[in-house]
């Protein structure tokens, strides 16, 4: 479910794609980035979604107690749900203080047989929670997001795994028992300095809980190239 990567090593050819696809979350330890190198890890990944909203570049977004998500808790959810186009990998580093909330993962994978029969032959709608509208998104991207409704099945195959795929804080409903799975078997992240996370979204399901004091994170969204959905 995870691999983890001193940044030294990148250099000595460390395939971070090919980590990505095997393991579904990388965590790159004693970083220490500046925006730029940042930025061109980001690159390295994948094409990376331009946004409009808390960025320090075209694509590089804020996640702050001031800015993007703020300081509230965010429940279990799969970045890019609700979008179209394949910017399901996310990387976000630890700029400041990122150990005042732990970032919790759900290995969607490795989600019981039982559910994934149960829901084999249903899809999930997606679309933004009403408290990000403003803070996250311009009035063209939600008409945008409002006549797209994005439909997805909850469950299909990718990277050869069979994934559970159920968004729980962007869509409607309320599915109790993929909650209590993903309450009881996941991985908490415990930030340090120099920390960086990248994940698949069609794989890892995340959340965080709330937190005070001042906590600064860079993220970036880019293409996942065999993505199936």
């Amino acid at each position: 479910m995870t691999v983890i990567v001193n940044y030294g090593a990148l250099e000595s050819g460390t395939d971070l794609k090919e980590l990505l696809r095997s393991e579904g979350l990388i965590i790159i330890r004693r970083a220490n980035l500046s925006l730029n190198q940042f930025k061109a890890l980001a690159e390295s990944l994948g094409t990376p979604l331009k946004t409009e909203k808390h960025t320090v570049h075209d694509y590089v977004q804020i996640v702050s107690n001031k800015g993007l998500f703020e300081d509230k808790e965010v429940d279990w959810h799969n970045d890019w749900s609700y979008g179209r186009g394949k910017y399901h990998g996310t990387i976000l580093c630890n700029v400041n203080s990122g150990h005042l909330a732990n970032t919790i993962f759900a290995d969607m994978a490795k989600a019981p047989k039982e559910l994934k029969e149960k829901y084999k032959k249903e899809y999930g709608e997606y679309f933004p929670p009403q408290e990000l509208h403003d803070k996250c998104f311009t009035e063209k991207q939600i008409k945008l997001l409002k006549k797209m409704r994005v439909r997805r099945p909850f469950v299909f195959t990718h990277n050869d795994l069979e994934i559970l795929y159920c968004s729980l804080g962007t869509t409607d409903k309320d599915f109790s028992d993929v909650r209590e799975w993903a309450d009881t078997y996941n991985y908490e992240h415990y930030w340090r300095p120099g920390d960086i996370l990248i994940w698949d979204n069609l794989r890892m399901m995340h959340k965080r809980p709330a937190f005070k004091g001042e906590r600064t994170l860079w993220r970036v969204q880019f293409e996942i190239e065999n993505a199936p959905i």
